[in-house]
């Protein structure tokens, strides 16, 4: 009987070193690939959070400004403002027309001024006399000029806005950009 049990112990000795090696081999690259999947999903969900705050940046600067082009005159530039010589410091400044919702409206003069603070990567809104308010942020370039001939003329203005996308990997940051040009309509005649 003791040989039995010993042949009997003998085959049921378990995993051979080679099994255990394949068999994490396998799981080494099963772990791997997952990683990769997971890794590409928090980099493309960064991404995609990106182009949505990048878009709506631009799209807060542009509702603002079509509001205050459509009520005011054409700005006027001093030393840039074509097509060939885009003003990229001097601020927008918009002369205007408003009035209130009341029965008997009275239009009032308004001022608004968008400028670029390159520095702090902002366009800001000021109001009239009001505190000046960020009307989008993580504005890298912005730029105006003037575009068409009397009486049809547009301002057009471009901006790019970037977004930097927190990785999870130890590459540098990554950045999401988006360029516009928008076109404005000042409706006031002088």
């Amino acid at each position: 009987m003791s040989d039995r049990v010993k042949r009997r112990a003998r085959d049921q000795g378990g995993y051979t070193l080679i099994e255990l090696l394949v068999a994490s081999a396998i799981g080494l690259i099963v772990l791997s690939g997952l990683t990769s999947v997971t890794l590409s999903s928090v980099r493309a969900a960064n991404i995609a959070s990106s182009r949505v705050e990048a878009s709506g940046q631009i799209r807060s600067f542009q509702l603002d400004a079509y509001t205050d082009f459509a009520g005011s005159s054409l700005p006027t530039p001093s030393g840039c403002g074509t097509e060939a010589n885009r003003c990229t410091t001097q601020a927008i400044s918009l002369q205007g027309l408003q009035s209130g919702n009341t029965p008997t409206p009275s239009p009032a003069l308004y001022s608004v001024t968008y400028t670029w603070n390159s520095a702090k990567f902002m366009v800001d809104r000021k109001l009239g006399s009001n505190a000046a308010r960020h009307a989008a942020t993580n504005v890298t370039d912005f730029s105006w000029y003037i575009d068409g001939t009397t009486p049809h003329q547009t301002v057009v203005v471009s901006m790019t806005v970037t977004v930097p996308i927190c990785t999870v990997s130890p590459r540098p940051a990554l950045c999401y950009s988006e360029s516009q040009t928008l076109r404005f309509y000042p409706r006031v005649n002088p």
